[in-house]
């Protein structure tokens, strides 16, 4: 299981920053939930974010895919949890993900809301999760 969270600078998420993270496969019959790890803080003046998510398989093929993310309700009441003013989100974005492939897989993720900088995003990362095995 990976579960990481990556600094963001603090002037804020810029468009071209990317997130890396990579993890290995050893046994490749499994599926895998995916989740997104944010940390924001209190005035992040959105109720959602999106993100583009790009993963390189060990074979180096790489998926691109666009995700968005829920971050309040209408109320405007954080789906995440926390104390003080950070706001920690680890929100499913793959279910039963089929990562058919022994070896490294690495994840890129950048925020795609198509602002230059996007501000009061603290960290940003993956968690994967092994699932039950496929038939």
């Amino acid at each position: 299981m990976v579960d990481r969270y990556h600094d963001i600078p603090e002037n804020g998420w810029q468009y071209e920053h990317i997130v890396t993270d990579s993890f290995e496969i050893s046994e490749p019959g499994y599926y895998h939930l995916i989740s997104a790890n944010l940390r924001i803080t209190g005035d992040y003046p959105y109720a959602n974010i999106h993100l583009k998510v790009d993963i390189t398989s060990p074979d180096g093929k790489t998926t691109k895919h666009k995700v968005p993310v829920e971050l309040a309700e209408k109320s405007g009441k954080w789906l995440g949890s926390g104390l003080g003013d950070i706001v920690t989100f680890q929100t499913p974005i793959f279910h039963r993900k089929f990562l058919n492939q022994k070896g490294k897989y690495t994840f890129e993720i950048t925020q795609d809301m198509r602002l230059e900088t996007l501000p009061s995003v603290v960290a940003a990362g993956i968690r994967v999760e092994q699932q039950e095995e496929i038939f």
